[in-house]
């Protein structure tokens, strides 16, 4: 971990994925003033910049458009690798739900039980709002979440806000991408083995881009397999410190601002 960002003057990787929530902005807010610039000046010297996040199609790509990042991103923390401007799904991992949901009813029968489809679509058997999640959510009965195959659950619980959901994936046999206690008690479920960095490789795969090409940017849990993967990683200052000790440089703690100072050093 180096905090003198120097060395990343002149390194020009093709691609640089670079995670929203608490990296390129704050927490349920706009694009920071000065982010399209710098993504304009990296693309214009022949790079790409993707958005490389736990949101929803729906949820991504007006804030990739509004950074100026209109072709590609990942998205569903993996399960999905999509093209922007147009919307379009690529590629999407998907699974048989049946038998979680059927694991999930019984160990917190009283939590709200969400599906994302291979199209962006939520369907939860309580409706809810979130447009963090998803600009698209329908309510149906819990028995027809199922009914066709997924790219992910997410629970949802006011009644864990103590403890939090995390003891419930010791039981099941799936990725736990995250899990946490904002305002209510929340878990996101996808495939084992399927994180941003399998998500940016198939992306990779398709541009012929190496991972020595590629440099990330994050701050949070479901960043740390990207961070790994990625030639060159770089962390957030406000991430934790494990998150921080794995990647090769840190940042300036502030979203948007840290992203805008890497990607000066990269492309002047």
């Amino acid at each position: 971990m180096k905090e003198d960002l120097s060395g990343l003057n002149g390194l020009a990787p093709r691609l640089i994925a670079v995670d929203l929530d608490g990296t390129l902005v704050p927490q349920s807010s706009g694009v920071t003033p000065g982010v399209a610039e710098a993504v304009a000046r990296v693309q214009d010297s022949g790079a790409i910049v993707v958005a490389a996040t736990g949101r929803s199609l729906s949820t991504t790509g007006y804030v990739a458009r509004a950074a100026g990042m209109h072709e590609y991103a990942i998205v569903s923390n993996g399960a999905m690798v999509v093209r922007v401007d147009p919307e379009e799904v690529l590629e999407a991992q998907t699974f048989d739900a049946t038998h979680l949901l059927d694991e999930l009813s019984r160990l917190i029968p009283e939590a709200t039980i969400a599906v994302e489809r291979p199209d962006g679509v939520f369907l939860s058997d309580r409706y809810f709002v979130d447009e963090g999640v998803s600009l698209d959510i329908r309510e149906v009965p819990r028995e027809s979440l199922a009914a066709e195959p997924v790219v992910r659950i997410v629970a949802r619980s006011d009644a864990h806000l103590e403890n939090g959901l995390g003891p419930v994936i010791e039981h099941l046999d799936m990725h736990s991408i995250a899990f946490g206690v904002t305002d209510v008690a929340w878990l996101d479920l996808g495939i084992k083995g399927v994180t941003k960095a399998t998500g940016l490789q198939n992306l990779c795969a398709r541009l012929g881009i190496g991972a020595h090409e590629v440099l990330a940017i994050g701050d949070a849990m479901n960043d740390v397999e990207m961070l790994q993967w990625a030639g060159t990683s770089v962390a957030m200052g406000s991430a934790r410190a494990p998150i921080k000790a794995l990647a090769d440089y840190v940042t300036g703690p502030t979203p948007g601002d840290g992203v805008i100072e890497v990607l000066d050093l990269l492309y002047r």
